[in-house]
């Protein structure tokens, strides 16, 4: 059997480009595939291989003292979800552009919320308290929690944009939950900086909270691998989401055959044959000139 894992710590790293060549040494010996963004500000990745090969990377990783606390999030695939290895360093290992200090505690984050106490602010459906997802439109649109404020953008970085949507509730109990919890330790910093009062996080995200309560999440959880989105509760399969054509339930995406667009849309099976896998009779029509 395969393995996905996903994690993240923020934590202040002295030489990156030094741990990303220990990080590329070990992923390739134990023939790992995936995404790896390593910062002066921490680790967040997202890995598949064999359960052997994964378990041997997760022992060796929490060796160092740095990341021995790192909570993995896992999922049993039957092959890899990813076709090669990138690991890359950069400015963050999430992209906000906010100037955020959250590693030293100069700009505060979200306190951490429980599964179990997340739970029971959805079953009260307490009116007193705000759920803010914190991750793109493409992503809620195939699946949410019930009553989140799910915001318009179409990339982290304009996340900044949908705090001006929410200010009126300034005073109010904000909670944030995001697919693996580390988009939500910046987006809840910076409402914080923002003025927000009593700020809260979900800690470790969908993935984590799915193994206590599945049947809270609606609809798919997006994921950045080939599965694209993945069902939590096997036992109700809600569909949330439309088909761009015809508005019919659909919980596919598939990316528009002209490859000049290549936008990733929620399609029917019925409407990927009848628009020749197009996002628009437009799109259509071009890769009809071209065949």
């Amino acid at each position: 059997m395969k393995r996905v894992i996903l994690f993240y710590k923020y934590i202040h790293i002295a030489h990156p480009l030094a741990l990303r060549s220990s990080q590329m040494k070990l992923a390739k010996r134990l023939s790992l595939k995936g995404r790896v963004i390593i910062s002066s500000e921490g680790l967040n990745a997202t890995l598949s291989g064999e359960d052997k090969d994964i378990e041997e990377y997760k022992r060796e990783l929490t060796l160092n003292e740095n990341f021995s606390d790192i909570i993995f999030k896992e999922a049993s695939v039957k092959e890899d979800v990813f076709p090669k290895l990138s690991i890359k360093v950069r400015k963050e290992i999430v992209s906000l552009n906010q100037n955020l200090d959250i590693v030293s505690g100069k700009n505060k984050k979200g306190q951490y919320i429980s599964p179990d106490d997340f739970h029971n602010i959805i079953q009260n459906n307490d009116e007193e308290v705000l759920i803010v997802d914190a991750r793109n439109n493409y992503e809620s649109a195939i699946g949410r929690f019930k009553k989140a404020i799910t915001p318009d953008i179409d990339n982290f970085r304009d996340f900044p944009k949908f705090i001006n949507d929410i200010k009126k509730y300034r005073d109010k109990k904000i909670v944030m939950y995001c697919t693996g919890g580390v988009r939500c330790e910046k987006a809840s910093s910076l409402l914080i900086k923002k003025g927000f009062k009593n700020v809260y996080q979900l800690k470790e995200g969908i993935l984590n909270y799915a193994k206590y309560y599945p049947e809270d999440f609606e609809g798919k959880c997006y994921v950045f691998d080939s599965r694209i989105a993945v069902y939590l509760d096997n036992k109700n399969r809600t569909i949330i989401s439309k088909c761009k054509h015809c508005g019919e339930d659909s919980d596919i995406y598939i990316n528009c055959a002209n490859k000049k667009c290549n936008l990733q849309f929620i399609c029917c099976n019925k409407c990927e044959k009848k628009f020749k896998h197009s996002c628009s009779n437009r799109c259509m029509e071009i890769i009809s000139v071209k065949a």
